[in-house]
């Protein structure tokens, strides 16, 4: 899974700045030139911002919104430097004011879902996404956060469709990304259909990258690789929150629920927040956790 931080960033290059037709539809426009927002507060913001220099970037967003509270680009630059800074609810208000003025922007509803999502509150970010697709139904991420989110609700037949939507577009826009198939793999496994799942796994093999992660996951799924192989390979916080989630959920649905706690837990509790895998993980351990109480509750009964 992408780094939410990275995205950010791949977002402020290509899309910084937003061109305003009415209230109901905003037109992104691709172009990493500054000089043509009318606000040079703004202008240096983004400066700042590609810079480096969030903090900065922040306050100055902050005092361009002061003076018209619907300044688009400025908005869009706060939300996402405090999304990036980990500041979800004040970034789920900001993304919430941008839909508010401008409903048709299909970044600013994925945002608000990233936001939601981090926050565990499952329910706006399904809205969000579904609005996000619906209004840019060609974006291969906007289908994939949906999914995440399906699973993360136990919808395990939408979260499936959705990534094959993902999938698709992915696909016609020249990109490959083998995580909806894994998504693919995971819900159906959930569903017990283990045929289509070994479909979905078999499609990950055949399209993961070359000698680069999450290769990795995919030959650990297969079994040519041990858990701790998989281990080895990660280079960053975000492969190890992947690599203990998969390891995790492959345990899981093969019913040794040792796996669980030590390889979902240490998600919990050690992983890194800024990746999809960590939520699920999360959730999944909970509900893990949840179902066992249960079960020891009744049984000492």
């Amino acid at each position: 899974m992408i780094p939410f931080k990275q995205l950010l960033r791949i977002l402020v290059v290509t899309f910084t700045l937003l061109l305003v037709v009415n209230r109901n539809f905003a037109q992104e426009i691709p172009t990493s030139d500054l000089d043509i927002i009318h606000n040079p507060i703004v202008s240096k913001a983004y400066e700042l911002f590609e810079a480096g220099n969030s903090s900065a970037a922040l306050d100055l967003f902050n005092q361009a919104i002061m003076g018209d509270e619907s300044d688009i680009s400025a908005l869009l630059g706060q939300a996402m430097i405090l999304a990036e800074m980990q500041r979800h609810s004040e970034a789920f208000a900001s993304y919430n004011t941008i839909v508010t003025y401008y409903p048709g922007h299909a970044f600013a509803w994925n945002g608000r879902g990233l936001a939601a999502f981090n926050m565990y509150d499952f329910d706006n970010a399904l809205k969000s996404f579904k609005k996000s697709t619906a209004e840019e139904p060609s974006n291969g991420f906007f289908h994939e956060s949906l999914a995440w989110t399906q699973m993360c609700r136990g919808e395990f037949a939408d979260a499936v469709l959705s990534a094959k939507k993902a999938t698709f577009m992915y696909n016609k826009s020249k990109q490959i990304s083998i995580y909806p198939p894994l998504i693919e793999y995971f819900a159906y496994l959930e569903s017990g259909d283990h045929a289509n799942a070994k479909i979905s796994l078999r499609y990950a093999n055949q399209n993961k990258p070359v000698n680069r992660w999450p290769s990795p996951v995919v030959d650990y799924l297969l079994d040519l690789i041990s858990a701790s192989k998989l281990i080895s390979f990660v280079t960053n916080t975000a492969q190890e929150t992947e690599a203990h989630t998969y390891i995790g959920l492959k345990l899981r649905s093969a019913g040794l629920g040792e796996g669980i706690n030590k390889h979902l837990d240490w998600v919990s509790r050690h992983g890194d927040r800024r990746v999809f895998e960590y939520n699920l993980a999360h959730v999944t351990n909970l509900k893990d956790q949840v179902a066992l109480l249960e079960f020891q509750s009744e049984t000492n009964f």
